[in-house]
């Protein structure tokens, strides 16, 4: 005899099962489909315009030959630090300051110098990066400027300092001078101690400036989007640093014309190993010698290689030497 729980228990389990056979849903079981697909044919229509969704573009310039021998890379070329943090420099503006150091970084320990001086600060704006010291009444020296902005390089920074009257920059003075050394010491300690902060506010210094070498109507050229001045005292720096020797040599240079005077020997002209340098001639006097010849264009400036005056350097010279500015200029 069944009893009345295992009764009730059975009638639950019987309910719960109809009441799920019963129920609907939106759902459909797709899970044997497939065993019904059936091939689908689809024609397009004729007038369909038929291309490439996505076409690859026609590359420009001239083209490398398979024939050629990619060079080995070069070290990127950094300003040593054995030079010093902080390196003077001078140009047609006076002496000025190279930090390797970032904007950001410099800014906090320009503040600190600028208070530690004898002169009030009349006022500081890192956004625009510029520091303005008080004339000094008692002695009837004029007031100060200091400038800092991102150097043409990354991760460097260029500090002036310049006397002003009535917003006029003044020649730069035996004053500017003593102020600006007393500024690279400062510099040079604060900036080689542990736990150097950075300015915020200053990070909109850095700058975006542009170096790239384009092909322009079938010549090699190295656009410079900075300041002539700039990217003639660098470049100035750069091939006295790098170009003396045999095979790469600054002879001579001319501001006015805008033009570097330089002998290079191509790598696959120069002897390779100790010993075929220590035995080989040296090249002749007359020969592998070149003009870079920096001109203003349309806002920027172009750095060309030349034999003479007007007339182009071969080809495979030009992309060599100019691709070699360009890494140490980036």
């Amino acid at each position: 005899m069944i009893s009345v729980k295992r009764l009730g228990l059975f009638s639950s389990v019987l309910l719960l099962a109809l009441g799920s056979g019963c129920s609907s849903s939106e759902f459909r079981d797709r899970n044997s489909d497939y065993h019904k697909a059936e091939a689908a044919s689809y024609t397009l229509p004729e007038n369909l315009a038929q291309r490439d969704a996505m076409p690859i573009p026609e590359a420009s310039g001239h083209r490398i030959s398979s024939a050629q021998q990619a060079p080995r890379p070069e070290p990127l070329r950094v300003l040593d630090e054995k030079e010093g943090v902080v390196q003077q420099r001078a140009d047609e503006q006076g002496g000025w300051l190279l930090v390797t150091r970032s904007p950001s970084e410099v800014w906090t320990s320009l503040q600190a110098f600028a208070q530690s001086q004898d002169v009030a600060v009349t006022s500081s704006n890192p956004r625009q990066g510029q520091i303005l010291l008080a004339a000094d009444t008692a002695s009837r020296l004029p007031a100060q400027r200091i400038s800092l902005r991102q150097g043409v390089r990354r991760g460097t920074s260029e500090v002036r300092l310049h006397s002003i009257e009535d917003q006029q920059l003044l020649p730069f003075s035996d004053y500017d001078r003593t102020r600006m050394m007393s500024m690279e010491a400062f510099l040079v300690t604060s900036l080689t101690e542990g736990g150097q902060s950075v300015s915020l506010q200053a990070q909109s210094l850095h700058s975006n400036h542009s170096i790239r070498l384009v092909d322009r109507d079938g010549r090699e050229v190295l656009v410079m989007q900075l300041e002539y001045d700039r990217a003639w005292t660098e470049l100035v720096h750069l091939l006295e640093d790098e170009f003396n020797d045999d095979y790469q040599r600054l002879d001579d240079l001319n501001r006015s014309e805008g033009r570097f005077y330089v002998r290079y020997v191509p790598q696959n002209q120069r002897p390779s190993g100790f010993w075929s340098r220590l035995f080989s001639r040296a090249p002749a006097a007359d020969a592998h010698n070149y003009q870079l010849f920096l001109s203003e264009y349309h806002q920027e400036l172009d750095l060309i290689l030349e034999t003479a005056q007007g007339v182009a350097a071969p080809e495979a010279v030009e992309t060599e030497l100019l691709s070699w500015l360009e890494r140490q200029l980036r």
